[in-house]
């Protein structure tokens, strides 16, 4: 492999030389392309994997010409800010998460132009800060609900627990307690959507017609339709009901300028974003930093007794979150390791120079947190669990674009205080509770990059209740 060639202006890494197309356009490196699937051999077979390769024998932007698209992918900080910010009016989403539009409507995560426009105005105030803190006690009684029903001891997956406690969170603040009966129903229609999206969509099912995978997709479909007949009682009922305090409350109270609400149908494509990604991303940081907690006990007993200093054995509440620096810095680190959003997509709407290299309209682009978040050029012993690197300050002088859990730019996720509030809460309820311990026979953490990145085996830990 070349030595590294480290550009001391903008410390971006050139490993290998650029290319030539056949029409003599200069392009990035990028892997050895192959007949009918170009270089997309190692995304196939293992995604994140690949990806970190990449960067390491590429350097910083690397070319991958696919089967289906012409795929850039950028692992620079400044090239991602000036992907999400600078060059935010010349892109759109990515071709995959249009084909999630499918299945989730046209909501904040998926809609374009004047309709994202106007769905963002009118339903960002819902989920400000001073709105989403109103929501703190539900976050913890759902929690401490579910701690009662955890045996004095057990092996477990705790990721069917971090699901379920997220799922009666969002439904809770969404269309207050207990207003949803089969819980049970929801939790297994968002899990079968889920994992029929990938199947379909994100392994080399993806290359055949939509003819040969007829069945399958009318099975998808059947979930959504199943998921809507929930929904749309729920947005009847909230159009009825008077003096709520919910998000559903506030979302169909919203106006846009020309004082003008959402329709139902806009209503139940923001609250069906909430159910893929809303709680789906908040069990799986939970889920990871158990995981990491359990396999890391000196940090652990340092975050209990944080905990316990902080609550001693009364229930969390959201003032006390600005005490519980470690319990947030545990939770930021996991998420570093384990980005619930593993990779960022967007598609070019016109020819744009990005990075030193012409980006063709149509081209799709990548920017993944997976790998940016283990650079060694941003973080010392990258590939380690250190909280510690997030406390007094010391992340500061960190590139706003070395760590993006949440996205950036115009398009950040709406609801990042939402998840970083129940986070934080939330675990400390539960090692409050909790002792989390590694299961001598548990399969090894496996990783799926689905929509969001699962665990393909669970997370199987020994849990038991503290003295």
């Amino acid at each position: 492999m070349a030595r590294p060639n480290l550009r001391s202006s903008s410390r971006r890494l050139i490993l290998q030389p650029p290319r030539l197309s056949g029409l003599g356009r200069r392009l990035p490196p990028g892997p050895p392309t192959l007949p009918i699937i170009g270089g997309g051999i190692g995304l196939a077979t293992n995604f994140l994997p690949a990806l970190t390769s990449y960067r390491r024998r590429y350097g910083d932007v690397v070319h991958l010409p696919l089967a289906l698209a012409e795929v850039y992918v950028y692992n620079h900080p400044e090239d991602i800010q000036s992907i999400l910010v600078g060059e935010h009016a010349h892109l759109m989403k990515d071709e995959l998460t249009r084909v999630l539009s499918r299945y989730v409507g046209d909501g904040l995560l998926t809609s374009e132009g004047k309709v994202w426009r106007r769905q963002r105005k009118i339903a960002a105030p819902s989920f400000q800060r001073r709105h989403i803190e109103s929501f703190g006690e539900a976050m913890v009684h759902r929690s401490r609900q579910r701690l009662a029903r955890i045996p004095e001891r057990s092996k477990r997956d705790v990721h069917v627990d971090m699901m379920r406690i997220t799922l009666e969170i969002v439904l809770d603040t969404m269309f207050g307690a207990d207003s949803v009966r089969d819980i049970d129903i929801v939790g297994e229609i968002v899990d079968d959507m889920l994992i029929g999206f990938r199947r379909q969509y994100l392994t080399f099912r993806r290359l055949l017609p939509e003819s040969m995978r007829a069945r399958a997709l009318a099975q998808l479909d059947r979930h959504v339709e199943r998921l809507d007949v929930i929904l749309y009682d729920l947005i009847a009922k909230g159009r009825q009901a008077k003096g709520e305090t919910n998000l559903l409350s506030r979302l169909l109270d919203a106006r846009d300028d020309d004082d003008q609400g959402m329709t139902d149908q806009q209503v139940r494509d923001e609250v069906a974003t909430v159910f893929l990604a809303g709680h789906e991303t908040t069990a799986l940081a939970l889920s990871y930093t158990l995981h990491l907690l359990a396999h890391h006990p000196d940090v652990a007993s340092r975050v209990q007794e944080e905990i316990d200093r902080v609550l001693g054995t009364r229930p969390a509440r959201v003032d006390d979150v600005p005490a519980l620096v470690l319990t947030d810095a545990v939770l930021r680190e996991s998420m570093r390791l384990y980005p619930p959003a593993y990779t960022v997509g967007r598609e070019l709407l016109a020819d744009r120079e990005i990075g030193g290299y012409e980006v063709r309209k149509g081209c799709q682009v990548l920017t993944p947190q997976w790998v940016v978040h283990r650079d060694p050029r941003w973080y010392t012993e990258p590939d380690s669990f250190r909280p510690d690197r997030w406390l007094e300050g010391r992340a500061q002088g960190l590139h706003r674009f070395a760590y993006f859990p949440f996205g950036g730019g115009p398009r950040i996720c709406v609801g990042n205080h939402f998840a970083m509030l129940e986070g934080v809460l939330v675990l400390a309820t539960l090692m409050q509770t909790l002792t989390v311990r590694p299961m001598a026979s548990a399969p090894p953490l496996q990783l799926s990059n689905a929509v969001t990145l699962r665990p393909a085996k669970g997370v199987w830990l020994e849990v038991e209740r503290r003295r």
